[in-house]
Protein backbone atom coordinates (compact mmCIF):
# COMPACT_ATOMS: atom_id res chain seq x y z
CA UNK A 1 0.00 0.00 0.00
CA UNK A 2 1.41 3.16 -0.78
CA UNK A 3 1.44 5.92 1.86
CA UNK A 4 0.13 9.44 2.24
CA UNK A 5 3.53 10.53 1.06
CA UNK A 6 4.31 7.96 -1.52
CA UNK A 7 4.44 7.89 -5.15
CA UNK A 8 0.62 7.66 -7.18
CA UNK A 9 0.02 4.33 -8.53
CA UNK A 10 0.19 3.89 -12.25
CA UNK A 11 -3.38 3.59 -12.65
CA UNK A 12 -4.04 6.93 -10.56
CA UNK A 13 -1.19 8.71 -13.11
CA UNK A 14 -3.27 7.72 -15.83
CA UNK A 15 -6.23 9.05 -14.76
CA UNK A 16 -4.76 12.50 -13.91
CA UNK A 17 -2.96 12.69 -17.57
CA UNK A 18 -6.41 12.28 -19.06
CA UNK A 19 -8.09 14.82 -17.34
CA UNK A 20 -5.32 17.43 -18.04
CA UNK A 21 -5.72 16.24 -21.67
CA UNK A 22 -9.83 16.70 -21.66
CA UNK A 23 -8.79 20.06 -20.21
CA UNK A 24 -6.76 20.90 -22.38
CA UNK A 25 -8.64 20.23 -25.16
CA UNK A 26 -11.76 21.82 -23.60
CA UNK A 27 -9.84 25.21 -23.13
CA UNK A 28 -8.25 25.27 -27.19
CA UNK A 29 -12.10 24.62 -28.17
CA UNK A 30 -13.70 27.85 -26.05
CA UNK A 31 -10.84 29.74 -26.97
CA UNK A 32 -10.97 29.02 -30.60
CA UNK A 33 -15.17 29.83 -29.99
CA UNK A 34 -14.50 33.24 -28.31
CA UNK A 35 -11.70 34.44 -30.82
CA UNK A 36 -14.04 33.14 -33.82
CA UNK A 37 -17.53 32.68 -32.99
CA UNK A 38 -17.84 35.89 -31.65
CA UNK A 39 -16.08 37.71 -34.64
CA UNK A 40 -19.23 36.35 -37.07
CA UNK A 41 -21.80 36.24 -34.42
CA UNK A 42 -22.12 39.30 -32.62
CA UNK A 43 -25.37 41.02 -30.79
CA UNK A 44 -25.48 44.91 -28.77
CA UNK A 45 -26.23 45.41 -24.91
CA UNK A 46 -29.81 47.17 -24.58
CA UNK A 47 -30.05 48.04 -21.24
CA UNK A 48 -33.04 50.27 -18.97
CA UNK A 49 -32.67 53.29 -18.33
CA UNK A 50 -32.99 55.09 -14.93
CA UNK A 51 -35.12 58.13 -14.83
CA UNK A 52 -34.61 60.79 -12.24
CA UNK A 53 -36.89 64.25 -12.84
CA UNK A 54 -35.06 65.64 -10.38
CA UNK A 55 -31.29 65.26 -12.29
CA UNK A 56 -30.98 69.00 -13.76
CA UNK A 57 -30.71 70.22 -10.07
CA UNK A 58 -27.71 68.01 -9.16
CA UNK A 59 -25.05 70.60 -7.93
CA UNK A 60 -23.07 69.58 -11.29
CA UNK A 61 -24.99 71.62 -13.50
CA UNK A 62 -24.71 74.64 -11.64
CA UNK A 63 -20.62 74.51 -11.88
CA UNK A 64 -21.23 73.84 -15.12
CA UNK A 65 -23.35 77.23 -15.89
CA UNK A 66 -20.41 79.02 -14.01
CA UNK A 67 -18.28 77.87 -17.32
CA UNK A 68 -18.16 78.26 -21.22
CA UNK A 69 -18.55 75.43 -23.38
CA UNK A 70 -15.23 74.11 -24.46
CA UNK A 71 -13.68 75.31 -28.02
CA UNK A 72 -13.11 72.15 -30.28
CA UNK A 73 -11.96 74.16 -33.02
CA UNK A 74 -9.35 76.88 -33.64
CA UNK A 75 -10.94 80.35 -32.95
CA UNK A 76 -14.04 78.88 -32.22
CA UNK A 77 -16.03 81.03 -30.48
CA UNK A 78 -19.42 80.60 -28.66
CA UNK A 79 -22.15 82.21 -25.53
CA UNK A 80 -23.02 78.45 -24.83
CA UNK A 81 -22.45 77.05 -21.22
CA UNK A 82 -20.71 73.83 -20.87
CA UNK A 83 -22.47 70.69 -21.82
CA UNK A 84 -20.03 67.85 -20.39
CA UNK A 85 -18.54 67.02 -17.33
CA UNK A 86 -17.79 63.15 -18.76
CA UNK A 87 -14.62 61.98 -17.80
CA UNK A 88 -13.65 59.58 -20.86
CA UNK A 89 -10.62 57.79 -20.61
CA UNK A 90 -9.75 55.57 -24.21
CA UNK A 91 -6.80 53.25 -24.29
CA UNK A 92 -5.46 49.69 -23.26
CA UNK A 93 -5.31 50.00 -19.38
CA UNK A 94 -8.36 48.13 -17.64
CA UNK A 95 -8.00 50.59 -14.68
CA UNK A 96 -9.36 53.94 -14.50
CA UNK A 97 -7.29 56.63 -13.15
CA UNK A 98 -8.55 60.36 -14.21
CA UNK A 99 -6.33 62.93 -16.00
CA UNK A 100 -7.08 66.99 -15.90
CA UNK A 101 -7.35 66.84 -19.92
CA UNK A 102 -10.20 63.54 -19.32
CA UNK A 103 -13.18 66.07 -19.57
CA UNK A 104 -12.24 67.96 -22.10
CA UNK A 105 -15.43 67.39 -24.30
CA UNK A 106 -18.95 68.15 -25.68
CA UNK A 107 -22.44 66.83 -25.44
CA UNK A 108 -24.95 66.83 -28.22
CA UNK A 109 -27.92 65.04 -28.36
CA UNK A 110 -30.03 64.55 -31.77
CA UNK A 111 -32.72 62.01 -33.35
CA UNK A 112 -31.01 59.94 -36.20
CA UNK A 113 -35.25 58.49 -37.27
CA UNK A 114 -38.67 59.16 -35.41
CA UNK A 115 -37.44 57.25 -32.75
CA UNK A 116 -33.91 57.07 -32.17
CA UNK A 117 -31.89 59.26 -29.73
CA UNK A 118 -28.13 59.55 -30.06
CA UNK A 119 -26.15 61.42 -27.55
CA UNK A 120 -22.94 62.42 -28.59
CA UNK A 121 -19.86 62.97 -25.80
CA UNK A 122 -16.65 63.43 -27.58
CA UNK A 123 -14.02 66.02 -29.60
CA UNK A 124 -13.79 66.38 -32.90
CA UNK A 125 -11.35 68.54 -34.89
CA UNK A 126 -10.53 68.89 -38.61
CA UNK A 127 -8.59 65.87 -38.62
CA UNK A 128 -10.16 63.48 -36.29
CA UNK A 129 -12.28 62.77 -33.68
CA UNK A 130 -12.80 61.09 -30.36
CA UNK A 131 -15.35 59.84 -27.47
CA UNK A 132 -18.28 57.56 -27.41
CA UNK A 133 -22.27 57.62 -28.45
CA UNK A 134 -25.08 56.86 -26.31
CA UNK A 135 -28.05 55.18 -28.40
CA UNK A 136 -31.69 55.48 -26.74
CA UNK A 137 -34.86 53.63 -27.80
CA UNK A 138 -38.04 52.30 -26.21
CA UNK A 139 -36.54 53.36 -22.63
CA UNK A 140 -33.30 51.03 -23.29
CA UNK A 141 -29.87 52.14 -24.10
CA UNK A 142 -26.24 51.09 -25.81
CA UNK A 143 -23.38 52.35 -25.53
CA UNK A 144 -20.17 52.61 -28.60
CA UNK A 145 -16.59 54.19 -28.20
CA UNK A 146 -15.53 55.84 -30.98
CA UNK A 147 -11.82 56.73 -32.58
CA UNK A 148 -11.53 58.33 -36.72
CA UNK A 149 -9.34 60.36 -38.45
CA UNK A 150 -8.82 61.64 -42.00
CA UNK A 151 -5.97 58.83 -42.47
CA UNK A 152 -7.46 56.30 -45.13
CA UNK A 153 -6.02 52.66 -44.90
CA UNK A 154 -5.24 51.20 -48.55
CA UNK A 155 -6.25 47.69 -46.98
CA UNK A 156 -8.78 45.40 -46.24
CA UNK A 157 -10.74 46.89 -42.68
CA UNK A 158 -13.67 45.09 -41.17
CA UNK A 159 -16.31 46.30 -39.25
CA UNK A 160 -15.38 47.31 -36.22
CA UNK A 161 -17.45 45.23 -33.00
CA UNK A 162 -18.18 46.60 -29.70
CA UNK A 163 -18.59 45.09 -25.90
CA UNK A 164 -20.30 46.09 -23.14
CA UNK A 165 -18.16 45.18 -20.08
CA UNK A 166 -20.78 47.32 -17.80
CA UNK A 167 -23.30 50.16 -18.62
CA UNK A 168 -25.41 52.68 -16.28
CA UNK A 169 -27.35 55.43 -17.36
CA UNK A 170 -29.35 57.96 -15.98
CA UNK A 171 -31.80 60.51 -17.58
CA UNK A 172 -33.96 63.42 -17.00
CA UNK A 173 -37.05 62.27 -18.37
CA UNK A 174 -38.42 59.15 -20.52
CA UNK A 175 -39.10 60.93 -23.56
CA UNK A 176 -37.76 63.74 -25.52
CA UNK A 177 -38.76 65.85 -28.23
CA UNK A 178 -36.75 68.37 -30.49
CA UNK A 179 -36.03 71.55 -28.01
CA UNK A 180 -36.43 69.41 -24.63
CA UNK A 181 -33.50 70.10 -22.64
CA UNK A 182 -31.69 66.91 -21.70
CA UNK A 183 -29.28 66.14 -18.30
CA UNK A 184 -28.07 62.63 -17.79
CA UNK A 185 -25.04 60.62 -16.15
CA UNK A 186 -23.27 58.02 -17.72
CA UNK A 187 -21.36 55.23 -16.22
CA UNK A 188 -19.72 52.91 -18.39
CA UNK A 189 -16.82 50.90 -19.31
CA UNK A 190 -16.91 48.70 -23.07
CA UNK A 191 -14.40 47.42 -25.68
CA UNK A 192 -14.03 48.07 -29.29
CA UNK A 193 -12.37 45.73 -31.87
CA UNK A 194 -11.96 48.49 -34.66
CA UNK A 195 -11.20 48.15 -38.39
CA UNK A 196 -7.80 47.66 -38.05
CA UNK A 197 -7.93 44.55 -35.37
CA UNK A 198 -6.84 46.84 -33.06
CA UNK A 199 -8.43 46.47 -29.22
CA UNK A 200 -9.37 49.88 -27.38
CA UNK A 201 -10.87 50.36 -24.46
CA UNK A 202 -13.25 52.84 -23.63
CA UNK A 203 -14.45 54.56 -19.71
CA UNK A 204 -16.97 57.43 -19.67
CA UNK A 205 -18.42 58.58 -16.32
CA UNK A 206 -19.93 61.86 -15.25
CA UNK A 207 -22.66 64.24 -15.76
CA UNK A 208 -24.04 65.78 -19.25
CA UNK A 209 -26.81 68.13 -20.86
CA UNK A 210 -27.96 69.37 -24.35
CA UNK A 211 -30.43 70.68 -26.11
CA UNK A 212 -32.95 68.22 -27.94
CA UNK A 213 -32.30 68.76 -32.05
CA UNK A 214 -34.51 66.98 -35.06
CA UNK A 215 -31.06 66.12 -36.82
CA UNK A 216 -27.40 65.87 -35.83
CA UNK A 217 -26.44 68.78 -37.79
CA UNK A 218 -28.92 71.29 -36.39
CA UNK A 219 -26.57 72.21 -33.94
Amino acid sequence: MTGFYGNSSPKTSYSKSLMTSINLTYSILLTTFLFTGCKNIHWEQWDPVNINPNLSKDSTFALMDTQKELATFPEQHTTLKRSSMVSILIGEKHSRQDSLNSTYNTCTAYFSSSDTLHIDIGVHGLFGGTGFEISYHNKRFNTKGYQYSDVVYQEKTDKPQHWIIHQQLTLNQPEYKAGDSLYGYIDFKAIERNAIGDTIIYNGKGKFRAKMVNTRFNN
